[in-house]
Protein backbone atom coordinates (compact mmCIF):
# COMPACT_ATOMS: atom_id res chain seq x y z
CA UNK A 1 0.00 0.00 0.00
CA UNK A 2 1.33 3.66 -0.55
CA UNK A 3 1.14 7.01 0.72
CA UNK A 4 1.33 10.32 -0.60
CA UNK A 5 2.64 13.13 1.68
CA UNK A 6 1.74 16.61 1.23
CA UNK A 7 4.04 19.67 0.44
CA UNK A 8 7.21 19.76 1.57
CA UNK A 9 7.31 16.46 3.07
CA UNK A 10 8.54 13.41 0.89
CA UNK A 11 6.51 10.88 -1.36
CA UNK A 12 7.25 7.43 -1.09
CA UNK A 13 5.73 4.16 0.52
CA UNK A 14 4.65 3.86 3.50
CA UNK A 15 7.32 2.94 6.06
CA UNK A 16 6.28 0.49 8.53
CA UNK A 17 9.19 -0.69 10.05
CA UNK A 18 10.76 2.53 10.37
CA UNK A 19 7.51 3.92 11.87
CA UNK A 20 7.09 1.41 14.24
CA UNK A 21 7.14 3.77 16.83
CA UNK A 22 5.36 6.42 15.54
CA UNK A 23 2.44 3.99 15.46
CA UNK A 24 2.86 3.36 19.41
CA UNK A 25 3.11 6.73 20.12
CA UNK A 26 0.12 8.45 18.93
CA UNK A 27 -1.94 5.62 19.91
CA UNK A 28 -3.43 7.82 22.64
CA UNK A 29 -4.27 11.03 20.23
CA UNK A 30 -8.35 9.99 19.91
CA UNK A 31 -10.83 9.28 22.64
CA UNK A 32 -12.74 7.13 20.33
CA UNK A 33 -14.14 4.52 22.03
CA UNK A 34 -15.57 1.23 21.03
CA UNK A 35 -16.79 -2.17 22.59
CA UNK A 36 -13.46 -3.91 21.80
CA UNK A 37 -12.88 -7.38 23.09
CA UNK A 38 -9.32 -8.58 24.13
CA UNK A 39 -9.48 -10.62 20.85
CA UNK A 40 -11.14 -10.04 17.53
CA UNK A 41 -13.55 -12.41 18.02
CA UNK A 42 -14.76 -10.94 21.38
CA UNK A 43 -16.56 -7.56 22.68
CA UNK A 44 -17.72 -6.96 26.27
CA UNK A 45 -21.02 -8.52 24.85
CA UNK A 46 -20.00 -11.37 22.34
CA UNK A 47 -20.95 -14.52 20.88
CA UNK A 48 -18.26 -16.13 23.20
CA UNK A 49 -17.81 -14.94 27.16
CA UNK A 50 -14.68 -13.65 27.98
CA UNK A 51 -12.72 -12.47 31.05
CA UNK A 52 -12.61 -8.21 30.15
CA UNK A 53 -9.09 -8.60 32.60
CA UNK A 54 -7.55 -11.03 30.25
CA UNK A 55 -3.88 -10.15 29.39
CA UNK A 56 -4.34 -11.26 25.29
CA UNK A 57 -4.44 -7.91 23.37
CA UNK A 58 -5.40 -8.61 19.54
CA UNK A 59 -3.51 -4.72 18.68
CA UNK A 60 -0.30 -4.64 19.23
CA UNK A 61 -0.60 -0.75 19.60
CA UNK A 62 -2.67 1.23 21.60
CA UNK A 63 -3.58 3.22 18.29
CA UNK A 64 -7.38 2.49 18.23
CA UNK A 65 -6.29 0.48 15.13
CA UNK A 66 -5.08 3.42 12.96
CA UNK A 67 -1.43 2.80 12.18
CA UNK A 68 0.19 6.27 12.60
CA UNK A 69 -3.40 7.44 12.31
CA UNK A 70 -3.33 7.13 8.28
CA UNK A 71 -6.47 5.14 8.82
CA UNK A 72 -9.33 7.23 10.91
CA UNK A 73 -11.17 7.86 8.32
CA UNK A 74 -12.27 4.19 8.32
CA UNK A 75 -15.32 4.43 10.90
CA UNK A 76 -14.04 3.18 14.31
CA UNK A 77 -16.17 -0.15 13.98
CA UNK A 78 -14.10 -1.55 11.02
CA UNK A 79 -10.93 -0.84 13.02
CA UNK A 80 -11.37 -2.09 16.42
CA UNK A 81 -13.57 -4.75 18.41
CA UNK A 82 -15.16 -8.50 16.97
CA UNK A 83 -15.01 -9.88 13.59
CA UNK A 84 -17.46 -11.43 12.18
CA UNK A 85 -18.16 -14.49 12.54
CA UNK A 86 -19.22 -15.13 9.24
CA UNK A 87 -15.71 -14.25 8.20
CA UNK A 88 -13.70 -16.23 10.83
CA UNK A 89 -16.01 -19.39 8.97
CA UNK A 90 -14.93 -18.00 5.43
CA UNK A 91 -11.35 -17.97 6.60
CA UNK A 92 -11.96 -21.25 7.94
CA UNK A 93 -13.68 -23.32 5.23
CA UNK A 94 -11.08 -21.85 2.54
CA UNK A 95 -8.12 -22.59 4.75
CA UNK A 96 -8.84 -26.13 5.01
CA UNK A 97 -10.64 -26.78 1.53
CA UNK A 98 -7.09 -25.44 0.41
CA UNK A 99 -5.43 -28.53 2.11
CA UNK A 100 -7.62 -30.63 1.61
CA UNK A 101 -8.06 -30.63 -2.25
CA UNK A 102 -4.27 -30.27 -2.83
CA UNK A 103 -3.84 -32.05 -6.45
CA UNK A 104 -0.80 -33.48 -7.49
CA UNK A 105 2.17 -30.93 -7.82
CA UNK A 106 3.86 -31.37 -11.52
CA UNK A 107 4.80 -28.46 -13.37
CA UNK A 108 6.34 -28.66 -17.05
CA UNK A 109 9.70 -26.85 -17.78
CA UNK A 110 8.38 -25.22 -20.41
CA UNK A 111 11.25 -22.83 -21.09
CA UNK A 112 13.59 -26.14 -21.84
CA UNK A 113 11.47 -27.98 -24.04
CA UNK A 114 13.60 -28.20 -27.09
CA UNK A 115 10.71 -28.18 -29.41
CA UNK A 116 9.74 -24.81 -28.07
CA UNK A 117 12.97 -23.78 -28.36
CA UNK A 118 13.27 -24.40 -31.88
CA UNK A 119 9.77 -22.53 -32.87
CA UNK A 120 11.28 -19.44 -30.71
CA UNK A 121 13.07 -17.51 -33.70
CA UNK A 122 15.90 -15.41 -34.55
CA UNK A 123 18.60 -14.86 -31.37
CA UNK A 124 19.50 -11.72 -29.53
CA UNK A 125 22.32 -11.15 -27.82
CA UNK A 126 23.03 -14.75 -28.52
CA UNK A 127 19.64 -15.89 -26.38
CA UNK A 128 15.94 -17.16 -27.94
CA UNK A 129 13.56 -14.27 -28.23
CA UNK A 130 11.77 -15.74 -25.75
CA UNK A 131 14.56 -16.03 -23.15
CA UNK A 132 15.87 -12.26 -23.72
CA UNK A 133 12.30 -11.97 -22.74
CA UNK A 134 12.34 -13.06 -19.94
CA UNK A 135 15.23 -11.33 -19.07
CA UNK A 136 13.78 -8.23 -20.02
CA UNK A 137 11.31 -8.36 -17.80
CA UNK A 138 13.12 -9.47 -15.01
CA UNK A 139 15.33 -6.45 -15.62
CA UNK A 140 12.52 -4.24 -15.77
CA UNK A 141 11.04 -5.43 -12.17
CA UNK A 142 14.50 -4.70 -10.53
CA UNK A 143 14.71 -1.70 -12.18
CA UNK A 144 11.33 -0.42 -10.80
CA UNK A 145 12.12 -1.43 -7.65
CA UNK A 146 15.15 0.39 -7.50
CA UNK A 147 14.47 3.55 -8.72
CA UNK A 148 11.48 3.85 -6.35
CA UNK A 149 14.05 2.90 -3.45
CA UNK A 150 15.97 6.07 -4.78
CA UNK A 151 13.42 8.38 -5.69
CA UNK A 152 10.88 7.76 -3.07
CA UNK A 153 13.39 7.13 -0.09
CA UNK A 154 11.61 3.73 1.22
CA UNK A 155 10.37 0.91 0.68
CA UNK A 156 9.07 -0.73 3.90
CA UNK A 157 5.36 -1.66 2.91
CA UNK A 158 6.44 -2.51 -0.43
CA UNK A 159 6.53 -6.37 0.76
CA UNK A 160 3.48 -6.50 2.84
CA UNK A 161 1.25 -5.37 0.10
CA UNK A 162 -0.59 -7.33 -2.08
CA UNK A 163 0.74 -5.21 -5.38
CA UNK A 164 4.76 -5.59 -3.52
CA UNK A 165 3.57 -9.37 -4.06
CA UNK A 166 2.04 -9.43 -7.16
CA UNK A 167 5.50 -7.25 -8.75
CA UNK A 168 7.46 -9.44 -7.23
CA UNK A 169 5.93 -12.30 -8.27
CA UNK A 170 5.80 -11.27 -12.07
CA UNK A 171 9.62 -10.42 -11.52
CA UNK A 172 10.90 -13.51 -10.03
CA UNK A 173 8.97 -15.79 -12.37
CA UNK A 174 10.71 -14.30 -15.37
CA UNK A 175 13.72 -14.52 -13.72
CA UNK A 176 13.51 -17.94 -12.84
CA UNK A 177 12.95 -19.01 -16.16
CA UNK A 178 15.68 -16.98 -17.91
CA UNK A 179 17.98 -18.29 -15.20
CA UNK A 180 16.69 -22.11 -16.28
CA UNK A 181 18.03 -21.16 -20.16
CA UNK A 182 21.16 -19.61 -18.66
CA UNK A 183 22.08 -22.41 -16.36
CA UNK A 184 21.20 -25.35 -18.91
CA UNK A 185 23.58 -23.42 -21.22
CA UNK A 186 26.27 -24.54 -18.71
CA UNK A 187 25.45 -27.36 -18.71
CA UNK A 188 23.58 -27.75 -15.44
CA UNK A 189 20.71 -29.52 -16.22
CA UNK A 190 19.24 -31.12 -13.11
CA UNK A 191 19.89 -26.93 -11.66
CA UNK A 192 18.00 -25.19 -14.52
CA UNK A 193 15.20 -28.15 -14.36
CA UNK A 194 14.57 -26.81 -10.77
CA UNK A 195 14.21 -23.48 -11.57
CA UNK A 196 12.19 -24.00 -14.80
CA UNK A 197 9.63 -26.06 -12.62
CA UNK A 198 9.32 -23.23 -9.83
CA UNK A 199 9.14 -20.09 -12.73
CA UNK A 200 6.22 -22.87 -14.21
CA UNK A 201 4.02 -23.04 -10.70
CA UNK A 202 4.20 -19.43 -10.43
CA UNK A 203 2.60 -18.30 -13.86
CA UNK A 204 -0.65 -18.42 -13.16
CA UNK A 205 -0.29 -16.69 -9.53
CA UNK A 206 1.22 -14.01 -11.86
CA UNK A 207 -0.89 -13.31 -14.32
CA UNK A 208 -4.17 -13.32 -11.90
CA UNK A 209 -2.66 -11.76 -9.15
CA UNK A 210 -1.88 -8.73 -11.86
CA UNK A 211 -5.06 -8.98 -12.87
CA UNK A 212 -6.68 -8.26 -9.97
CA UNK A 213 -4.00 -5.66 -8.52
CA UNK A 214 -5.18 -3.75 -11.92
CA UNK A 215 -8.75 -3.95 -12.24
CA UNK A 216 -9.06 -3.57 -8.10
CA UNK A 217 -6.53 -0.68 -7.46
CA UNK A 218 -8.08 1.20 -10.73
CA UNK A 219 -11.44 0.92 -10.41
CA UNK A 220 -12.00 0.40 -6.59
CA UNK A 221 -9.36 0.95 -4.48
CA UNK A 222 -8.21 4.34 -6.16
CA UNK A 223 -11.93 5.80 -6.10
CA UNK A 224 -12.25 4.88 -2.19
CA UNK A 225 -9.16 6.49 -1.27
CA UNK A 226 -9.85 9.87 -3.52
CA UNK A 227 -13.30 10.39 -2.27
CA UNK A 228 -12.84 9.34 1.35
CA UNK A 229 -9.17 9.68 2.55
CA UNK A 230 -7.71 12.58 0.75
CA UNK A 231 -9.89 16.24 0.60
CA UNK A 232 -9.96 18.21 -2.33
CA UNK A 233 -7.41 20.78 -2.91
CA UNK A 234 -3.58 20.72 -3.02
CA UNK A 235 -2.45 17.02 -1.46
CA UNK A 236 -5.56 15.77 -3.74
CA UNK A 237 -4.18 16.93 -6.86
CA UNK A 238 -0.74 15.95 -5.18
CA UNK A 239 -1.53 12.02 -4.78
CA UNK A 240 -3.07 12.07 -8.20
CA UNK A 241 0.01 13.26 -9.44
CA UNK A 242 2.01 10.88 -7.39
CA UNK A 243 -0.60 8.03 -8.94
CA UNK A 244 0.19 8.63 -12.35
CA UNK A 245 4.06 8.37 -11.79
CA UNK A 246 6.64 6.77 -12.88
CA UNK A 247 6.65 4.21 -10.26
CA UNK A 248 2.61 3.36 -9.82
CA UNK A 249 1.95 3.36 -12.97
CA UNK A 250 4.36 0.70 -13.09
CA UNK A 251 3.27 -1.74 -10.48
CA UNK A 252 -0.79 -0.49 -11.19
CA UNK A 253 -1.00 -0.39 -14.67
CA UNK A 254 2.25 -2.18 -16.67
CA UNK A 255 1.74 -4.50 -14.55
CA UNK A 256 -0.32 -6.08 -15.96
CA UNK A 257 1.02 -6.64 -19.70
CA UNK A 258 4.82 -7.44 -18.14
CA UNK A 259 2.73 -10.82 -16.33
CA UNK A 260 1.11 -11.30 -19.45
CA UNK A 261 4.32 -12.55 -21.20
CA UNK A 262 4.87 -16.05 -21.71
CA UNK A 263 2.31 -16.58 -19.52
CA UNK A 264 -0.71 -15.98 -21.83
CA UNK A 265 1.16 -14.94 -24.71
CA UNK A 266 4.39 -15.74 -26.22
CA UNK A 267 5.89 -18.82 -27.38
CA UNK A 268 6.76 -20.29 -24.26
CA UNK A 269 3.18 -20.48 -23.22
CA UNK A 270 1.30 -23.52 -21.85
CA UNK A 271 -1.87 -24.62 -20.64
CA UNK A 272 -3.04 -24.22 -16.84
CA UNK A 273 -3.73 -27.33 -14.43
CA UNK A 274 -5.31 -27.17 -11.43
CA UNK A 275 -2.06 -27.62 -9.98
CA UNK A 276 -0.97 -23.92 -10.64
CA UNK A 277 -4.91 -23.71 -9.60
CA UNK A 278 -3.88 -24.30 -6.44
CA UNK A 279 -0.44 -22.29 -6.19
CA UNK A 280 -2.51 -19.28 -7.05
CA UNK A 281 -5.00 -20.08 -4.31
CA UNK A 282 -1.97 -20.86 -1.80
CA UNK A 283 -0.64 -16.98 -2.56
CA UNK A 284 -3.78 -15.67 -1.55
CA UNK A 285 -3.83 -17.85 2.21
CA UNK A 286 -0.35 -16.34 2.63
CA UNK A 287 -1.42 -13.22 2.09
CA UNK A 288 -4.72 -13.09 3.87
CA UNK A 289 -2.83 -14.47 6.97
CA UNK A 290 -0.48 -11.85 6.81
CA UNK A 291 -3.21 -9.27 6.69
CA UNK A 292 -5.56 -10.73 8.71
CA UNK A 293 -3.20 -11.87 11.70
CA UNK A 294 -0.92 -9.64 11.46
CA UNK A 295 -1.43 -5.78 9.71
CA UNK A 296 -4.69 -5.97 11.12
CA UNK A 297 -2.85 -5.72 14.58
CA UNK A 298 -1.01 -2.99 13.48
CA UNK A 299 -4.08 -0.91 12.36
CA UNK A 300 -3.12 -1.34 8.89
CA UNK A 301 -5.89 -1.44 6.79
CA UNK A 302 -4.93 -1.48 3.48
CA UNK A 303 -7.87 -3.00 1.59
CA UNK A 304 -11.74 -1.98 3.61
CA UNK A 305 -13.19 -4.30 1.08
CA UNK A 306 -11.78 -7.05 2.91
CA UNK A 307 -12.39 -5.59 6.50
CA UNK A 308 -12.88 -8.69 8.73
CA UNK A 309 -15.42 -6.81 11.42
CA UNK A 310 -17.81 -6.54 8.41
CA UNK A 311 -19.96 -10.06 6.73
CA UNK A 312 -20.13 -7.60 3.72
CA UNK A 313 -16.39 -9.58 3.45
CA UNK A 314 -17.59 -12.33 2.95
CA UNK A 315 -18.87 -11.10 -0.14
CA UNK A 316 -15.39 -10.21 -1.34
CA UNK A 317 -13.54 -12.89 -0.25
CA UNK A 318 -16.27 -15.42 -2.46
CA UNK A 319 -15.98 -13.09 -5.62
CA UNK A 320 -12.39 -12.95 -4.95
CA UNK A 321 -12.35 -16.71 -4.94
CA UNK A 322 -14.67 -16.85 -7.59
CA UNK A 323 -12.59 -14.37 -9.59
CA UNK A 324 -9.51 -16.66 -9.81
CA UNK A 325 -11.19 -19.88 -10.69
CA UNK A 326 -12.56 -18.08 -14.11
CA UNK A 327 -9.67 -16.35 -14.36
CA UNK A 328 -7.94 -19.75 -14.90
CA UNK A 329 -10.89 -20.91 -17.57
CA UNK A 330 -10.48 -17.67 -19.23
CA UNK A 331 -6.84 -17.68 -19.25
CA UNK A 332 -6.72 -21.22 -20.92
CA UNK A 333 -9.23 -20.17 -23.07
CA UNK A 334 -7.46 -17.42 -24.45
CA UNK A 335 -4.56 -19.41 -24.92
CA UNK A 336 -6.02 -21.91 -27.00
CA UNK A 337 -7.85 -19.26 -29.07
Amino acid sequence: MFRYMGKGETQGLVTASSSIEDGASQGKRRNSSSKAGPTPFHRRQSYLPVDSKSKSRWLIYDNDGSFNGWFDWLPIEYRVGYWSPFVVLSIICFYTALFALKPELDFPATVLDNKLRLARGSAVFGMPRATAADLGVFLWGILVMVQAKLSLGSMGAFPISFTGWSWLLLTFRAGFEFSAWAVEAQGHVQLATHLAKIGSSIRLAAISNAAVVCLVWNLILLPIILLKAIPKGEKRDGFLKFNFGFFMTNVHVLNLPLASIHTVIGSNTRLFTHADLWVSYLVLLLYSALYFFGLDRLGLHFYPIFNPRTSWSVLSILLVLGLYYKMFNTWNDFITA
